[in-house]
């Protein structure tokens, strides 16, 4: 039987339904894509940890596309990459709509904000002296606009020196993985934890050169 977190992460991607629907996995943190809100006035975000600045864009594949479906996948993305960095608001300081016949595309830039973000206290407390599983890893691709979920469940030590750091109002923690041919773990990677409640947590970074995303579903042992 497939562990619930897959659950949490394919349905941050295609929205078959609200992630709410899990409360194993409706964590400290996390935002489904659907639950995402929109800020009317900047000042609206006063009391919120102000985060990165988000991009998206679509574009009709044929002159006939309908607009409101191309500016449906753009805010959508919008929103997706807002869940997948911790965001439960954000506000949209740039649109742009061209629906003409030899161009159909829309564009947002939106910045992030979180409401109850992760504190370094707290992830320090829940990893001090625990192991870290990585249940489930997904990919995710802003280009092609699609994710792939795959079950790892990989030990990954962290680094004793500086295993954690916040910067910028994020928690980062390093997480070091496991070559099975060697058998000996890497220099580790930073990570951004985005959600964090009991023994799971759900880290992300940026990839490829800032065209995608690598999630890690976490269990702390």
């Amino acid at each position: 039987m497939k562990s619930p977190i897959i659950y949490l992460i394919v349905l941050l991607f295609f929205q078959t339904q609200s992630f709410a629907q899990s409360d194993e996995w409706h964590i400290a943190g996390f935002t489904p894509v659907e639950n995402i809100k929109i800020l009317d006035e900047l000042a609206e975000g006063k009391d919120m940890l102000k985060g990165d600045q988000i991009f998206a864009k679509a574009r009709g594949f044929f002159s006939f596309s309908p607009i409101n479906s191309i500016n449906n996948r753009a805010l959508t993305k919008l929103r997706t990459e807002a869940s997948m960095k911790g965001a439960s608001h954000i506000y949209i300081s740039y649109r742009s709509i061209e629906n003409s016949w030899f161009s159909k595309t829309s564009m947002y830039t939106a910045r992030i904000f979180k409401e109850s973000p992760v504190t370094f206290q707290e992830v320090s407390q829940a990893v001090k002296g625990k192991k870290m599983v990585l249940k489930v890893e997904t990919k995710y691709s802003r280009d092609q606009w699609r994710a792939t979920t795959k079950e790892v469940n990989e030990t990954s030590n962290i680094n004793l020196n500086a295993p954690l750091e916040e910067k910028d109002g994020k928690v980062l923690i390093k997480l070091r993985t496991k070559d099975f041919k060697s058998g000996k773990y890497s220099e580790g990677e930073f990570y951004e934890v985005i959600a964090l409640e009991g023994n799971r947590m759900i880290v992300t970074k940026e990839i490829e050169k800032e065209t995608g995303f690598l999630m890690y579903g976490v269990e702390i042992q």
